[in-house]
């Protein structure tokens, strides 16, 4: 039957969030970082980041895609509800990721004036992505699954509390970086 098909699918698919939430977390934050990087140091702190992130950023999001197969074959009503409810929210996230994926990489072989550009595009896509990310788990974990046709993206409250929490993250990071 298919629920016995979705019941072992649900540890894996929990395993793989999680590793998401982790591993593109630490590279989301750094890219925040990265955007807001002011100062003296502001070009050795970039290189930094971008040193850091360089081997490992775009294997993270194997782990969204391994959600979202388990999710489309093993949960096919919760993926149908999903995407109809948080269709906008998910395509400004799967925009955000490719924007930033492109913006790391042309901004590395840019010159002066480009790399500026593309540094900008992958800073402001690293601090919406995560914010359209955490706006989406805020609505299903809300209790909107059920109504996800209901929610809408510009609900004050939520919008307020995502933006707070990513300049409260991005400015605990920031804290301390020009005596460093």
């Amino acid at each position: 039957s298919p629920r016995m098909s979705a019941d072992p699918a649900a540890g894996p698919a929990r395993l793989a969030l999680i590793a998401y939430a982790v591993l593109a977390g630490a590279d989301f934050g750094g890219g925040i970082w990265d955007a807001f990087a002011r100062g003296p140091r502001r070009d050795a702190q970039r290189d930094a980041i971008a040193h850091a992130m360089g081997p490992v950023w775009e294997a993270n999001h194997v782990w969204l895609i391994f959600v979202v197969v388990l999710l489309f074959t093993c949960f096919p009503a919760a993926y149908a509800a999903l995407g109809e409810g948080l269709f906008l929210p998910f395509h400004l996230v799967l925009l955000g990721i490719i924007l930033r994926g492109a913006a790391f990489v042309f901004r590395a072989s840019s010159p002066t004036a480009g790399a500026r550009r593309w540094g900008a595009v992958f800073g402001a896509a690293s601090v919406i992505t995560p914010v359209l990310l955490g706006m989406c788990l805020g609505a299903v974990s809300a209790g909107y699954a059920d109504g996800l046709r209901s929610y809408t993206l510009t609900q004050q409250e939520e919008v307020k509390q995502a933006l707070f929490n990513a300049v409260l993250r991005a400015e605990h990071n920031l804290g301390g970086t020009e005596n460093r």
